[in-house]
Formats: C-alpha cells, sequence, structure tokens
C-alpha cells in the first residue's frame, strides 16, 4: 500500500510566540521570514514533496509570499490553505484584557464575529490565488464542534487542528485554556456525520518506554511529564534522532501518512525562539535534508487535498 508525506507551514508573521495583543493595543506584527520561505520550497521540490502552506491574514498581506506562492500553486508545486489567527484577521475586535494568558484562542470571540472572520479570510485567499481554500489549521490548534461547522459551510473538507495526546488546557489564551486532544489517537477521521469533513491530524506518538526509564533516572521527580512525552514530527532544533524514530516507527503501522509540521517563522534566524541565528538555520536544514531523505524512501509527497482525494478513491 502507498503512504504519504505531508509537510504542513503554519505560514503567519515572525515570531508570534511574543504576545501580540497587550493592554495598549495589538503590536506590530512584520513578515519577513516570507523572503526566506523559497529556500524551504527548493528542498521540498529537491525531493518531490508538495507543501501546503496553511496561510493567516498578515502573509496574504505581503506582497512577496503571495507573488510566489500564487506561482507554486499554479505549477501545482504547493497547496494554499488557510490559518486563522482570530487576534488581528478582520474584523478586528478587542477582548478585554488579562495579564494572566497570551494570543486569544477563536473561541473567545464572539460567534458572529468570529463567523464574519472566517469568511472574510476565506474570500481573501480565494480573490489573491483564483482558488477556494480546501484545508485549514486553527490558530493555537483550536477548534471545536461550532467552528468545524462554519468552516464545512465555507467549503471546507480538511482540518489538521486536533493534536492527538496533547491537551492545551494549560496553555492560557486571552482568558480561557485551550482544547483538550489528549484522548485523540493518531488516525484520520471524520468530524462530520456525512463523512465529507477529514481531519487528518499531526504526526505525534508516545515516547519509546526505554528512552522514557531512562529519562526518569535523572529526573525522577518529573515522572509526569516524562511518562507523557510526546515526539512529533516537527524539528526543534535538537531532535533529529527523534523525528527519525517517528518515521520508521510509523512506517510498520498501518496508517497511510506522516504529516510534518513547522511554522514559516522558524525558517528565518530569529523568527522564533528556537531558531535564533544563522547557525541554528544551518543545522535547521541538515536536519529537514536527513528528515525527508528518510521519509521519501517509503512515503510519496502530497498535499493534505490530494490526500484526502486518495482516502476518499480508497472507499468507492
Amino acid at each position: 500500500m502507498k503512504k504519504y508525506f505531508l509537510i504542513t507551514v503554519d505560514t503567519e508573521g515572525d515570531n508570534l510566540w511574543k504576545r501580540v495583543t497587550n493592554p495598549s493595543g495589538m503590536r506590530e506584527i512584520t513578515t519577513h521570514n516570507s523572503k526566506y520561505i523559497p529556500r524551504f520550497q527548493e528542498l521540498c521540490q529537491k525531493y518531490n514533496l508538495i507543501p501546503t502552506y496553511l496561510v493567516n491574514y498578515e502573509m496574504l498581506c505581503d506582497e512577496t509570499f503571495v507573488k510566489l506562492s500564487r506561482e507554486w500553486l499554479n505549477d501545482d508545486r504547493c497547496e494554499i490553505g488557510m490559518h486563522m489567527h482570530s487576534w488581528n484577521t478582520p474584523p478586528i475586535v478587542t477582548l478585554p484584557f488579562s495579564y494572566k494568558g497570551h494570543n486569544p484562542y477563536a473561541g473567545e470571540y464572539p460567534r458572529e464575529i468570529m463567523k464574519k472572520k472566517l469568511i472574510f479570510l476565506t474570500e481573501r485567499i480565494e480573490s489573491l490565488y483564483g482558488k477556494r481554500p480546501k484545508s485549514h489549521r486553527g490558530g493555537r490548534w483550536y477548534v471545536d464542534p461550532w467552528y468545524i461547522l462554519q468552516l464545512k459551510k465555507q467549503g471546507y473538507i480538511i482540518d489538521c487542528s486536533i493534536t492527538p495526546g496533547v491537551s492545551w488546557v494549560g496553555c492560557i489564551g486571552n482568558n480561557i485554556g485551550g482544547p483538550d486532544y489528549s484522548k485523540y489517537r493518531m488516525k484520520t477521521f471524520y468530524l462530520d456525520k456525512e463523512k465529507a469533513f477529514l481531519e487528518i491530524p499531526p504526526t505525534i506518538i508516545k515516547a519509546p518506554f526505554v528512552n522514557s526509564c531512562c529519562e526518569l533516572i535523572k529526573k525522577p521527580y518529573d515522572y509526569a511529564s516524562i511518562m507523557h512525552k510526546k515526539l512529533w514530527l516537527r524539528p526543534n532544533g535538537n531532535n533529529l534522532d527523534e523525528m527519525i524514530y517517528v518515521i520508521n516507527k510509523m512506517q510498520k503501522q498501518s496508517i497511510g501518512y506522516l504529516e510534518f509540521m513547522i511554522h514559516s517563522s522558524e525558517l528565518m534566524p530569529g523568527g522564533s525562539p528556537t531558531f535564533k541565528n544563522e547557525n541554528d538555520i544551518e543545522k535547521l536544514y541538515n536536519d529537514l535534508d536527513a528528515v525527508f531523505s528518510v521519509a521519501t524512501t517509503n512515503y510519496i509527497g502530497s498535499t493534505l487535498s490530494n490526500y484526502y482525494d486518495v482516502l476518499k478513491g480508497m472507499k468507492k
């Protein structure tokens, strides 16, 4: 059976790990990372991989990114999906500021406002690219049943927001914790009764027990976090071996895909807290080259929507 390697890029402004909302309003969000995305696109093309760029509002205002990604889309070298950050997607609504939190979750806004935001961003993508987006990832990994219904009404058929085995309850938005996905399993599933709206979770698995035991010897006081540690197919600068382990482990499973994720801002020196300088970026690209090389030994490159079509074809 063929297996597919999916690349998802949360395509967004620079260093959104730093809080955007503050007591005096919203800080400026820059998009300098758009100039660093072509290198990543070239690496994907080297391995015949087709990234899905899940794009938010400020990146749709960046002429450099829109021009390049339109060319890639027209040549079937990428897919353009939607990634909504609720705090700066029009119409802008300012929530009462909370010092205990961070950037708001979509669910903290009034539903009528959220509906307008979803419509605005969807139509913005369609007007810029000539195609209505089909794939989505929620800002800060947020979706809920109402949100999913609204996405479906706008023509979306794929979501990739649910992080299996991971809870965001302890990560405060403006004033509330995030969604709890800890009971979800690592597999695709439909989010509607009609089986038209598909969840394709990013690849996240449990850490191996042997390694967990080794960590426990060093940090016995940290039992809970060590025993519940997850391995993501997502680079952090020090996890090449873990990512290769994930690929090899998943290859033996019946799941027909791997889903890699990264933020566009992580491709730029200083664009994230993780990759702070040029040396960090060079190491990142060495790791990416290794991961893509191993993955394409047994996996075929695909976008989210192409993989959706594959699954639909298998069930006919």
